[in-house]
Parts: structure tokens; sequence; C-alpha cells
């Protein structure tokens, strides 16, 4: 029975590599960075930037016990603010460009599926829009059209006649009379689907002006247009002789929540027109429909010399007697 000490003998027995395993690393041009002192088994399966970040100190808690220290948890806080501050207006471009897709393609939808509803149910349907101010909350009734920018909020209601008539007579003055005299809250009409709503989204009056595909051939925006108003709906004289109202039941003038005086008419054969007092039966070739994104009911004007090419704006077209439905963004 050896006489040495039962600690001692533990320590002979001890490999040679338990002692300390002295590390260098360079830097690219060959200088020696930091020298580490440790034993194998703190070494072994260690990579290179945990040791390094041993040896300044750095992050001590999150590899050696799991946790983070107030001054790593400040520093990971302050990264992410400045990314924040850097990819914000990104992220709200692209929010506005979604948005904006996501409201044409709605109302491309809304027009379609009325002249569809026109032709296979054999009656008259009327499309009304209107743009109301985004601030006030979409409960309250009625939702502003007047007064200092009734912006940012567009709704868009579809109804059909009851009984397959137009509920006017085309007429070259006075157009109208007769629709307002046999109103009666739309007892004549039926609601066609839900009210649907957009927010951040401008339309009146918005008029985005020739841009013809001869004067800008390789333009997305290059389209013909209609001759004016009441064709295009955005301008300042666009409204329709056939207005109605929304819930479908409320009176012309008070008592509603939503009031549309830009109404498309689709008729049994799927044509669609705009009744003005003065218009009579006319035709046009399209209608047309133009939108701006907005923050809120606050839009950038359009500026004189509007280049179409640049921006988030969008166009609808509708052809009167095709029902296509183009949409045209820069």
């Amino acid at each position: 029975m050896s006489d040495v000490p039962r600690h001692q003998k533990s320590e002979r027995v001890r490999p040679v590599y338990a002692q300390a395993l002295r590390t260098l690393y360079w830097t690219s041009d060959r200088r020696l960075l930091i020298c580490l002192e440790y034993g194998p088994e703190r070494v072994r399966g260690l990579s290179r930037p945990r040791l390094l970040a041993k040896a300044f100190g750095v992050l001590p808690r999150l590899w050696d016990e799991g946790g983070f220290t107030l001054l790593e948890l400040l520093i990971v806080i302050g990264v992410i603010a400045i990314l924040l501050v850097l990819v914000g207006p990104a992220l709200t471009t692209i929010t506005n460009g979604t948005g904006v897709s996501s409201a044409i393609y709605g109302v491309k939808e809304v027009l379609e599926n009325a002249r569809a509803y026109a032709k296979a149910n054999r009656t008259y349907v009327f499309v009304g829009l209107a743009e109301v101010d985004s601030s006030v909350d979409p409960s309250v009734s009625p939702q502003i059209t007047t007064g200092d920018k009734p912006y940012g909020r567009v709704a868009v209601a579809v109804v059909a006649s009851k009984d397959g008539t137009s509920q006017y007579q085309y007429a070259t003055s006075d157009q109208g009379n007769d629709w307002r005299a046999n109103y009666t809250n739309g007892a004549h009409l039926v609601a066609v689907g839900k009210l649907q709503t957009y927010e951040n989204l401008h339309f009146m009056p918005v008029d985005f002006g020739s841009w013809s595909p001869t004067a800008h051939p390789n333009s997305k925006m290059a389209r013909y247009q209609p001759t004016g108003p009441p064709y295009t709906l955005g301008h300042a004289l666009s409204s329709s002789v056939t207005p109605f109202t929304w819930p479908l039941g409320s009176p012309l003038d008070s008592s509603y929540q939503y009031r549309f005086d830009r109404v498309i008419t689709f008729d049994p054969t799927g044509i669609a027109r705009i009744a003005t007092s003065t218009n009579g039966d006319a035709i046009a070739h399209v209608i047309e429909i133009d939108f701006q994104p907005t923050h809120g009911k606050v839009f950038q004007p359009l500026p004189d010399g509007f280049n179409q090419d640049v921006g988030n704006h969008a166009v609808i077209q509708l052809g009167t007697t095709s029902g296509a439905v183009r949409l045209y963004r820069p």
C-alpha cells in the first residue's frame, strides 16, 4: 500500500493537459491579439468568438450562465431602436402601397359583381361611391362629407331596382326629378352585398388629367380618358341624379350614415352610365376613378404638371359597354 496521501495521489494521476493551456490568437496582419489561459475542459468545444468574448468580458452571463446583464440589454434595445428609425419609412411606404392595392382591387371586384348582377337579374344596379372624414368613428351617423377636408375613408355600396326598372326617365332636362319623387327612402331598391369601406384612401376630388399613349408610349399610366365630369368620378363637378343613402331605407336628406351622390348605373344589358340632369341616355367611352393614398385625412395635393409615372396612386377605368375594368399603377 502506498504511503502517498490520497490527495497527493490524485494530483499525480491528473493528466498533464489539465494544466493551464495557453491559446494564442492572431489578427489578419499576424500581430498577437490576445492571450487566453484556460484549462482544456473550459477551452474544449468553445469557438473562437466565444473565447474572444471571454477574454474581453463580453456577454459572460449569456454564454456561461444563460442570462443578460443590464448593459447588454440596453445595447440590444439601442440597436433595435436605430433599425426601426432606418426601416420605418420603408415599412410605411410598403403599407401604403398595400392599402392602395387592396382598395383598387376591392372596388374593381365591386364593379364587376354589380354588372354581373344586373345582367343575371335583368335589372338596374346602382354603385355609389363617397368619401368621408376618416377622423370620425365609422359607427357615427352621419359620416361627414362636407366641411374642411372630409377625406381619408372611401365607402362603396351597391343597390338594385326591385322591379327591374331604372326608377327615372331619361331626359335632356330636369332628369332625375322622378327619382327623387319616387325614392320613398329607397323602398323600391334592395341592397346587393354589404357596405365596403377603405381607409387612408382619397378620390374626391382627384383628376389626374390627360396621359395619352401617344404622348407617353412607355408609361404604365398611359390611357385614353373620359372627356371630363361626370365620367371622371373624382372631378369636383361629378355627381348623379340618382343618389341613395345607407343604410338603405334612410331618407335622402337626413338620418342616414352615408349618402352616395357619385353613382354608376348598370342597365340589364350591362351598359354603365352616370345619369346627370342634362346628359339624357348618353353612353361615354370609359368611366374613370382616380385614387391617392392618405395619412388619415391628410393627403398631398397634386402639383401643376403632375408626373403620373411617379408615386403611389392608382386609376380604375371601366369600359361602359364591355364592362372591362382596367387598373393603372405607376
